[in-house]
């Protein structure tokens, strides 16, 4: 058991969250940059098509969107199923290293209704996998699946195959080793439909070696953080998770007020606690509110605020705004006319200068939703 070496209060744990997600200060932008920014701030959720430019906005000094779908057609980002069976974007070189992780946490295409992965379900696979070297659609995908049962009629259990038919063999088609890609294969706004093999993985990736790094790749992005944050995010029970911190160089802190020891990596920024930080905008499901466990969120989301945020009834997190750190409002965009409206509802009122920071980022942000606008207006409101 390691002895923690300091104690971090909650402000501190807020402000080392921004400034490693670039929501002190901006990371570096620009095409080249883009790929690295993507590993150093975590695996950006997805599942909200619109959601990944919005975040990467936010934290990248000069990004626009047209940026990030030219990495997407060079392939050095992708994106797909990942952790939690949730959609992700990460770089082309780590999706390998995250694919192996999800499926090892059971992201996979046959745990339903208590089905569990055939003997040789590896075989169909794999020649699912040769068969989508170019872009697939689902119904591709489905009627190959078809095929392959017809050809291998006592591969996989009557059950296992019933229960895809069921579902049209979606979930075969939510693996770890597939990629979205556009059906016309351009990169943008509209959200991916089509299904391509993944990047190879490369032959040193071990068991081991996959953990190690996606534990390292939380705690520079999150951390410091809990084994049970780590964990949370990666969609894991403690097991591997525990396994991977004791195998790596970290630094410990206690919690102030908690029991839990945090891991953080040793270089790693940690501000002051009163360093100043701006109005940020952040997109729906941002990384930033979930990569801790579910009661673990204060460093950034209060408590009061959580189910004003968090639609409970159909499992939304909506877009949010933070003041000095802290979600203090929500905010939506609609475009009417050839004018785009940026509605900030703030939960409680705003200091005068914090409404003028929020109006500047704010009509920003308009101008990158919809740039060819002829207007951009910012409407702040308090509830």
């Amino acid at each position: 058991m390691r002895t923690p070496q300091d104690t971090a209060t909650a402000a501190g744990l807020n402000r080392a969250l921004l400034a490693r997600q670039g929501l002190l200060d901006r990371h570096q932008g620009g095409d080249r940059a883009l790929v690295s920014a993507i590993e150093q701030i975590g695996a950006l959720q997805a599942q909200q098509w619109s959601s990944p430019p919005v975040g990467l906005w936010s934290r990248l000094d000069g990004f626009t969107a047209d940026q990030l779908w030219a990495a997407m057609d060079a392939g050095d980002v992708v994106t797909g199923i990942l952790m939690r069976r949730t959609l992700h974007l990460v770089s082309a070189a780590e999706h390998p290293m995250w694919a192996r992780i999800a499926a090892e946490t059971g992201v996979g295409g046959w745990l339903l209704r208590g089905v569990e992965t055939p003997e040789r379900a590896d075989d169909m696979l794999k020649a699912t996998i040769a068969y989508a070297k170019q872009a697939r659609t689902g119904d591709e995908l489905t009627d190959f699946a078809e095929q392959w049962v017809a050809k291998h009629p006592e591969a996989l259990p009557a059950k296992a195959v019933e229960a895809q038919r069921e579902y049209k063999w979606r979930p075969f088609r939510a693996q770890p080793a597939f990629v979205k890609v556009p059906a016309n294969g351009s990169w943008g706004a509209k959200t991916p439909a089509c299904y391509h093999a993944g990047p190879p993985t490369p032959r040193g990736l071990t068991s081991e070696k996959a953990w190690d790094t996606a534990v390292t790749r939380h705690l520079g992005a999150f951390g410091p953080a809990g084994a049970d944050d780590i964990a949370y995010w990666l969609g894991s029970t403690a097991g591997p998770v525990k396994a991977a911190i004791e195998r790596l160089d970290l630094v410990t802190l206690g919690e102030e007020g908690g029991r839990r020891v945090l891991y953080d990596l040793p270089d790693a920024p940690r501000p002051a606690a009163d360093t100043p930080a701006p109005p940020r905008f952040l997109p729906a499901f941002d990384n930033a509110l979930l990569a801790f466990a579910a009661n673990r969120r204060t460093r950034i989301l209060p408590d009061e605020h959580k189910e004003r945020v968090y639609l409970k009834r159909n499992l939304r997190w909506l877009p949010t705004l933070l003041v000095d750190g802290l979600v203090a409002g929500v905010w939506s965009a609609e475009t009417k006319r050839g004018v785009v409206t940026l509605t900030v509802t703030a939960f409680g009122k705003l200091a005068k200068t914090a409404t003028a920071e929020v109006e500047a980022e704010g009509e920003a942000l308009a101008r990158l939703v919809e740039p060819a606008a002829k207007d951009h207006v910012v409407r702040i409101t308090a509830s």
